[in-house]
């Protein structure tokens, strides 16, 4: 009620505002004419695999949810180990799990989904969890390019960053505007063989410089 006039920007948009455009036609181009591993591929077959990689990820955060939900049993094999990993954390506290939780500011107009909210009985913290099942989640950046703003001038242009970003994002929404106490924002990667969970920085103070700038 009352949010049907406001447009609404996505964290992940948001984010990605300050950052070189990645434009996979461009990209999928220069990799299948200049990078030896990709000889003799297209670039719309590069980009089919993108699509596909990225719709497997959705199926993936899908079984995983149900899971926590409805209790249903996952069967790709990623969402198993992600289940897997899950129950081990849950092992430390007594813990409250909230799926697919929507974090907004009218104020903002920003508004984004974090995959899972875990609330630490013990410590009455909340911990946010985000699933990722990109091939790596790389620290450092292609010949050390940094953000293209002001704002993340002085951040590596990473998946790991960008993460940790739209992470910090979210807990600043969830502590500002939902008045919530957060411990730690957990960057799960679900690789093909493991999982691992890596604590993301709040990165806050970039957070108020990019809302006050985006």
């Amino acid at each position: 009620e009352g949010h049907e006039e406001i447009e609404f920007t996505s964290v992940t948009t948001c984010i990605a505002e300050f950052f070189e455009k990645f434009d996979k036609n461009t990209v999928a181009y220069k990799l299948v004419t200049t990078i030896p591993k990709y000889k003799g591929r297209t670039a719309e077959d590069l980009i089919s695999e993108w699509d596909a990689a990225a719709n497997y990820g959705t199926a993936v955060h899908k079984e995983i949810e149900d899971y926590i939900k409805l209790k249903k049993t996952p069967e790709i094999d990623r969402a198993i180990a992600g289940v897997d990993w899950l129950n081990k954390y849950l092992q430390k506290s007594d813990h409250e799990l909230f799926t697919e939780v929507i974090v907004y500011s009218e104020e903002l107009k920003i508004a984004g989904t974090v995959d899972l909210l875990v609330f630490d009985k013990t410590s009455k913290k909340y911990n946010i969890l985000d699933w990722k099942t990109s091939k790596a989640i790389k620290t450092d950046s292609y010949k050390m390019k940094t953000g293209n703003r002001p704002e993340t001038a002085d951040l590596l242009d990473c998946k790991f960053n960008h993460y940790a970003l739209q992470l910090s994002l979210y807990r600043y929404l969830l502590e500002k505007k939902n008045n919530l106490e957060l411990d730690d924002q957990l960057i799960v990667h679900l690789d093909n063989n493991s999982v691992h969970g890596y604590i993301a920085p709040y990165l806050e103070d970039h957070i108020v410089s990019i809302l006050k700038n985006y």
